[in-house]
């Protein structure tokens, strides 16, 4: 069927909506495509916003911001028809807003943002660096790659960029600024033989070294990823190296190395790619190519195929992968399908709904009333409580970040926040002035 999407005041026959479902062999996941792309072209990442509502750039002029729900039913929410074009996917911010960056014809680049509703897009000043957003940070900033005088880069909620750290010319880091629990950035950087590094920047802009990887091990033709799990170790792909096709390695933070698989040939496809932490503990990850697989790794190195993509029906990655707040993966594909732009779609392997992460909040201290931010990870429909005092107020900005208005009567403690997929309790505590 035809889906109509609101764009302004105007409805718009733009993107088909067509559903199928698939059942496999290996045992206990179904994949569903949720929707087909053609108008508005590929998708540029997935994003959750609130429960089972998602959003995504498109790569076809007007070049949409759009949001779909886990049925199926889209929305158009801004566009920028013209000489301007949205240049990646969405970082949501403490505000409520999602942010990206647009560029122009010209080549001048302005962050921009936009809520739920249509009507709602702001576009910032112009600034000499084009940040793609890689992900948001527990002071409400939004942590980047800045191009094209590639860097490690911070912005504000104002559209302000800061550059951290410039890379040498010869340098290309790959798109992975990663905020980690030590307090620092991790990412990777390609040299022109292929070698790589995996460096540590503080907030100060400081690097060092902690891996070096061979020639021949990365191409910045292909996507890579690197992830913190649970066990605060990072977890990275490689788009060649291994058996030749891509390996899949964990690092700790002072640089201890394990090559946990590598991909054998394939005449369907080529290295791994997206990867993502699940509510069960393994790494769900892409390959790249036609007939791309979808595959799960435990952290032992255990490697499962669980489903191998057809070009046709089932879409081709570059993919990106997120796990819902349902315990559902979602993902984004940026070619094939059945009108060759790629789908959304989902993985249902019967995971545990995702538990919440905090740690970080401000202010410290406050009397009632006071609104206190939250970071963390899987905040989703949370519920919080003042050294067991519950809030009456509370929002959410995605799944990161949550705002909690001190109620009467708290006193000193931790901050509790309750998700459908469990409970987590600060370390430190919030004191009540």
């Amino acid at each position: 069927m035809i889906s109509h999407l609101r764009y302004g005041a105007t409805f718009i026959a733009v993107l088909a909506c067509v559903s199928a479902t698939t059942a496999f062999a290996a045992g206990s996941a179904t994949f569903h495509i949720i929707t087909y792309f053609n108008k508005l072209g590929s998708p540029t990442g997935i994003l959750e916003g609130s429960p089972g509502v998602f959003y995504s750039t498109g790569t076809a002029s007007p070049y949409p911001v759009f949001s779909m729900t886990a049925q199926g039913s889209e929305a158009v929410v801004a566009g920028f028809p013209g000489s301007k074009f949205a240049g990646g996917g969405l970082v949501a911010g403490d505000d409520g807003r999602f942010y990206s960056t647009v560029a122009s014809t010209s080549t001048i680049w302005s962050v921009f943002s936009v809520a739920s509703a249509p009507g709602s897009k702001k576009i910032y000043a112009a600034q000499p660096v084009s940040p793609a957003f890689t992900q948001n940070l527990p002071d409400g900033t939004l942590l980047g790659i800045g191009a094209p005088s590639y860097s490690v880069v911070n912005t504000d909620l104002s559209g302000n960029v800061t550059t951290l750290y410039h890379f040498p010319s010869e340098e290309t880091p790959l798109l992975i600024a990663l905020y980690a629990s030590d307090g620092t950035y991790y990412g990777v950087s390609v040299l022109p033989d292929g070698s790589a590094y995996v460096y540590r920047t503080t907030p100060a802009g400081s690097v060092t070294k902690i891996y070096n990887f061979p020639s021949n091990t990365f191409s910045t033709s292909y996507s890579s990823s690197l992830v913190e799990a649970s066990d605060g170790n990072l977890y990275g792909t490689t788009s060649m190296g291994g058996n030749g096709y891509g390996s899949i390695y964990r690092l700790t933070f002072s640089g201890q190395y394990t090559l946990l698989y590598g991909l054998p040939q394939s005449s369907q496809s080529a290295a791994p790619a997206s990867l993502v932490e699940a509510s069960d503990g393994s790494l769900y990850g892409t390959t790249i190519g036609g007939g791309s697989q979808l595959f799960r790794i435990t952290k032992s190195g255990s490697f499962t195929v669980i489903k191998t993509l057809n070009l046709y029906t089932d879409g081709e990655c570059d993919c990106w992968l997120i796990q819902g707040s349902d315990g559902i993966i979602y993902g984004a594909a940026t070619l094939g399908g059945r009108w060759g732009a790629g789908d959304i779609f989902s993985l249902d392997a019967g995971l545990p709904l995702p538990r919440p992460w905090a740690q970080h909040f401000t202010p410290a201290a406050g009397p009632a009333d006071t609104k206190v931010r939250i970071w963390g990870r899987n905040l989703l429909g949370a519920s919080v409580q003042f050294n067991g005092t519950p809030a009456a107020t509370v929002t959410n900005s995605g799944s990161n970040y949550v705002w909690a208005n001190v109620p009467a009567g708290a006193t000193t403690g931790p901050i509790t926040v309750t998700t459908p997929g469990g409970t987590v309790t600060t370390a430190a505590n919030f004191t009540v002035q």
